[in-house]
């Protein structure tokens, strides 16, 4: 009796503890390699874990359209980068920017955290208007939104296929006044699937029905 107990009741902790393992982490987090990422411009250095894009330097890529320019380069509309800063007078100038192609499914999340240093115009005493952003296939979206210099950017995809992603920085109204983005810890989490959910809940149901029946008998 006493080792029939004992099994039931490591049964029932096992079952109970993959249970709850699984519903911490549903999926597990797919990390990318910024040294498989095509680049454009200055980008550097590039590690397996991050990687920093530089705008103000000579070695900066075009915007506005045309060959090799960033909007070439991202697959977007010709002098789409302007709509990062509307009010601006000259628009995006020039910049920086890294991409890869994606094969995920609807529902997978891109994450990667980001911080952005902006150069400060000692004549004007101010720091640049230059900006972050991420592509996904022909959209655009701002980093730096609200004057925030750093933070987590998520993407859900929502449907299954190919994805152009592009991270840059671009110069605002004029190519002077380096800045950087560093980006770091790129994963891509898988979303669950249907049989992994049903594991987790068929696993602690099992558990709650052994613990009742061995309490009963108890």
């Amino acid at each position: 009796m006493t080792f029939k107990r004992s099994l039931l009741t490591a049964g029932t902790v096992s079952l109970l503890s993959a249970g709850n393992c699984l519903l911490a982490h549903p999926s597990y987090a797919i990390s990318l390699d910024f040294n498989d990422w095509d680049s454009i411009g200055n980008v550097q250095p590039v590690t397996s874990n991050s990687a920093q894009a530089n705008s103000g330097t000579a070695s900066t890529a075009i915007a506005g359209g045309g060959t090799d320019s960033l909007e070439d380069f991202l697959e977007i509309a010709p002098g789409s980068l302007d709509n990062l800063a509307p009010d601006s007078f000259f628009g995006a100038v020039r910049g920086s920017a890294i991409k890869k192609t994606i094969v995920v499914q609807a529902g997978d999340k891109l994450t990667f955290n980001w911080n952005l240093t902006l150069a400060f115009n000692q004549e004007l005493g101010a720091f640049d208007l230059d900006k972050a952003f991420v592509t996904i296939n022909d959209s655009i979206n701002p980093l730096n939104i609200d004057n925030s210099l750093t933070g987590i950017y998520e993407y859900i995809f929502p449907n299954a296929g190919n994805f152009l992603v592009g991270i840059g920085i671009v110069d605002i109204d004029d190519a002077g006044g380096e800045s950087q983005l560093i980006v770091s810890s790129p994963t891509l989490e898988p979303v669950p699937e249907p049989l992994t959910i049903l594991g987790v809940f068929t696993g602690f149901g099992c558990g709650l029905i052994m613990q009742r029946r061995f309490g009963k008998k108890s």
